[in-house]
């Protein structure tokens, strides 16, 4: 593994720790993910990383590979990363935040300014995460902190590396489009949002993508539900892994 290189981070990522939503293992574990994740759009394997428990227990200097497990679970229990139909293989949410705009087409500035001075639901928001499957008010640790737990949602410079997929799978790119204007106000209600404007969450949605699997038998479903029936859209967005 080449931990060359540097990419954009936001100091914001410590109030994970303040709020008790990860604790400095976790944060750091999710750290050296986003070094090591595909930032190459032009790749196939873009916005995936490959993980080996020994190898990453070796770097953190754990006795047992199962410590990073733990870890490693929390953050996908949490949907800062996402499974893929391949083992050891996952996806980064939200991994637009690492990489700098211009050559690489990152978001890192936009997150940036979108998240400034506002509170810890915002940030989550960002990556994806349901603050309603949190199911808990969030606040600072300490004496009556409780740990927090959840269940996920959806470029930085690392290692760019293609080719860690052998079998052949098919997958498409979609976005999670644009909701209405009521759909945003009552979302602002619900998970106290008020601080975030309606035109900061439009733009999280269109950049919010997730990768999903093709088959013979959802091929027509997804066609239908997320590029309106139309196939000449969804093979602009199909991607084949061999």
């Amino acid at each position: 593994m080449k931990l060359n290189g540097y990419r954009p981070t936001h100091k914001n990522k410590w109030f994970f720790i303040k709020y008790g939503i990860l604790n400095i293992q976790e944060l750091a574990l999710l750290e050296y993910y986003a070094d090591i994740f595909d930032f190459d759009k032009n790749h196939r394997t873009f916005g995936l990383f490959e993980i080996n428990f020994e190898e990453i227990a070796s770097i953190f200097s754990c006795k047992s590979a199962n410590t990073v497990r733990n870890w490693h679970n929390k953050l996908l229990k949490l949907g800062f990363i996402r499974k893929t139909e391949l083992k050891y293989v996952y996806e980064l949410s939200c991994h637009l935040r690492y990489i700098n705009p211009g050559k690489w087409g990152g978001q890192a500035v936009h997150f940036q300014e979108i998240e400034k001075d506002q509170p810890i639901e915002v940030i989550l928001q960002s990556f994806g995460i349901n603050l309603q499957s949190i199911g808990k008010k969030i606040q600072p640790v300490g004496k009556n902190s409780q740990n927090l737990g959840s269940k996920p949602t959806p470029i930085a410079l690392g290692s760019s590396k293609d080719g860690i997929y052998s079998s052949d799978k098919k997958y498409v790119l979609v976005k999670q489009g644009l909701r209405s204007n009521e759909e945003y106000v009552r979302l602002k209600e619900e998970m106290g949002l008020n601080s975030l404007e309606i035109d900061d969450m439009k733009w999280i949605d269109e950049n919010l993508i997730s990768r999903q699997v093709v088959t013979n038998d959802n091929e027509g479903e997804i066609v239908s539900l997320f590029f309106n029936g139309s196939y000449e859209h969804f093979h602009r967005n199909l991607i084949t892994l061999k």
